[in-house]
């Protein structure tokens, strides 16, 4: 499979130990809320210990914001810093009916996430989300959810910017092995710490980064469920 070239050129980045400002930028996906390690804490570890002490990661999440917040507070919160590097996870606000983002609104507020970014010099990658349990999600959410992710896949296509697409990957967890896809998640539509684990290194593999080999205990479930995970995309 051909990786993205910006892929690969923040792949070569990190082994030229090139000092690197790192943002995630988001929703409650992103924020840190609640006690655990976080996915965003799993991905900085990873090029710590790959790579050693080279970056610095900024987390400006913010709970139940959609994409017309972040460009809202794009200033103060994104380009303040300059980063180098953005994870993009949104969606799961905008396809909540309540918020009346439609989704020509959505594509639009992307795109200009994408040029506001890329006007920085800054290397874009969206994020879809993991799989929300049906079990707990409104119909109607859910249906627009999915439709929304796939917008989130068609633009970055479209823009050619990087995606890590966790869905794809999540989906075929919980359909094949809802009892270990349920432990991960705190609610209907978040990660608890085991779960943020599992994406924390999908997104270190995405990056070619290792785990602290001197504490297999602290990575062994997480990377058993990731490793599955790959083992179902192989046979998809």
């Amino acid at each position: 499979m051909n990786e993205h070239p910006l892929t690969l050129a923040v792949k070569a980045r990190f082994k030229a130990l090139q000092k690197t400002r790192v943002l995630a930028f988001g929703s409650s996906n992103t924020e840190h809320f609640q006690t655990g390690m976080h996915w965003f804490d799993i991905f900085e570890m990873g090029i710590r210990n790959t790579h050693g002490r080279i970056h610095h990661f900024i987390n400006t999440g913010i709970s139940g914001n959609t994409t017309a917040n972040l460009l809202e507070r794009f200033e103060d919160d994104a380009a303040f810093y300059k980063p180098h590097i953005v994870l993009i996870t949104i969606g799961g606000n905008d396809c909540n009916p309540d918020k009346n983002i439609s989704e020509e609104e959505f594509v639009k507020n992307l795109q200009v996430l994408y040029r506001r970014f890329a006007n920085m010099g800054t290397a874009v990658f969206f994020q879809t989300y993991y799989s929300p349990d049906p079990d707990l999600i409104e119909t109607v959410r859910l249906k627009n959810f999915y439709r929304y992710t796939d917008i989130v896949r068609n633009t970055a296509s479209a823009l050619n910017v990087g995606l890590i697409d966790h869905l794809a990957r999540w989906e075929l967890l919980r359909k094949a092995h809802p009892e270990l896809y349920k432990p991960l998640m705190r609610d209907g539509f978040h990660l608890n710490s085991k779960g943020n684990m599992v994406v924390g290194i999908d997104i270190c593999k995405f990056f070619d980064l290792k785990p602290d080999a001197d504490e297999p205990e602290f990575w062994k479930n997480g990377l058993e469920i990731s490793n599955l995970m790959d083992t179902l995309m192989s046979g998809k």
